[in-house]
């Protein structure tokens, strides 16, 4: 039986996450999208409620670490996230539908058309 809360959207992102407190940087991979946030596999085991940076691609994600548990060899890390900036690659704009989707209020997903006529 399956406890969580929110549906998850499965996804293959390539990111870079970084320690707001000890600038400590690693890559990580994104696997899925929550309207609580989002989950990723990371190198290093993060603390519960330390402020994180997430890059992927030209888009900036910032939040909070809510879990980090070992999953060998990697840590999997939950990451709420409170801001996004997003930037204009074809990454970033598949990112905001898909942020726009499952966290809609989440300040900086407002999802816009752009018009190429």
């Amino acid at each position: 039986m399956d406890r969580r809360l929110h549906e998850r959207v499965e996804v293959q992102f390539e990111a870079k996450v970084t320690t707001l407190k000890n600038r400590e940087t690693a890559y990580a991979t994104v696997s899925d999208i929550s309207q609580a946030g989002i989950s990723v596999a990371l190198p290093m085991q993060l603390t519960p409620g330390d402020k994180v940076q997430i890059e992927m691609a030209d888009c900036h994600l910032s939040g909070n670490v809510i879990y980090s548990n070992p999953e060998a060899p990697l840590f999997r890390t939950g990451i709420a996230v409170a801001r996004v900036e997003l930037g204009g690659s074809d990454l970033s704009q598949l990112l905001q539908r898909t942020l726009a989707e499952v966290m809609p209020d989440t300040p900086g997903v407002e999802y816009q058309e752009t018009y190429l006529g």
